[in-house]
């Protein structure tokens, strides 16, 4: 999740850097890259470590888009969405690093630095890191010397023992309040809580059928609910302003 957000971040930059460097920049032009999570927003819930991640980074979570918040099938059938696999198709550690957080900061270092230097974004490499080589662990399996590497580059202008810090503040069992609080404005209710509801609700449908209407007196149509879908989201000139926290929102 880390790595499939902070890659498209950078390649929507380098896409529009390479725009405006050609003279190529179309405002008319609506081809951009979204990070889309393989799961459902409610599945968030069991992922504490990441949403607790992306709330500590300051990333606005609420932005990003999950699976079943996009029809993926019509627009590819369509042939209006290229779809890229982090550890498929792109980011592959191939057993030479243990992070695909590595191979995204060594395709940037070089030509592209600048862009690493968003205080997130390097938050989120780091802490990428640092989750899938248990912080450099001395394990070959775990950890290489390009992950060690890539860890100095993304800790450049931060404290001695910032990775440490960060590392056992990951691995914390967050439990207070105000992040369970966090949790469910950003992903809705926990998945018992919504199987408890559609329980309910099956039940009292089942009771309703089973009353016949009064004699007599029509059945007033339902009334549509109001739409919930905010229009603004993917919306390529404040998708990656409002999930970073920067610019207009």
């Amino acid at each position: 999740m880390v790595a499939a957000t902070c890659y498209a971040w950078l390649l929507e930059n380098r896409m529009i850097r390479g725009n405006k460097k050609d003279g190529a920049r179309n405002d008319n032009n609506f081809e951009f890259v979204v990070p889309v999570m393989n799961m459902r927003r409610g599945k968030m819930w069991k992922q504490q470590q990441a949403a607790w991640l992306f709330h500590h980074a300051g990333l606005d979570a609420t932005s990003l888009l999950f699976s079943n918040e996009v029809d993926l099938e019509t627009l590819m059938m369509e042939k209006q969405l290229s779809l890229l696999v982090v550890g498929e198709d792109i980011l592959k550690t191939n057993g030479e690093v243990g992070s695909s957080c590595t191979v995204l900061t060594d395709n940037y270092c070089e030509d592209a630095y600048d862009l690493l230097q968003n205080p997130i974004l390097k938050k989120l490499m780091l802490a990428g890191i640092l989750l899938d080589t248990q912080n450099l662990s001395t394990s070959p399996k775990l950890s290489m010397t390009r992950d060690a590497e890539a860890v100095q580059l993304l800790s450049v202008g931060s404290t001695p023992n910032y990775r440490n810090t960060l590392y056992d503040q990951l691995m914390q069992d967050q439990r207070d309040d105000k992040f369970v609080d966090v949790l469910l404005r950003t992903y809705g209710k926990p998945p018992s809580e919504r199987a408890y509801d559609k329980k309910q609700k099956d039940t009292n449908d089942v009771r309703t059928k089973k009353v016949s209407p009064v004699p007599g007196k029509p059945t007033p149509p339902p009334v549509p609910a109001k739409s919930n879908v905010d229009t603004s989201r993917g919306k390529k000139q404040n998708f990656f302003a409002k999930l970073f926290g920067f610019g207009s929102k």
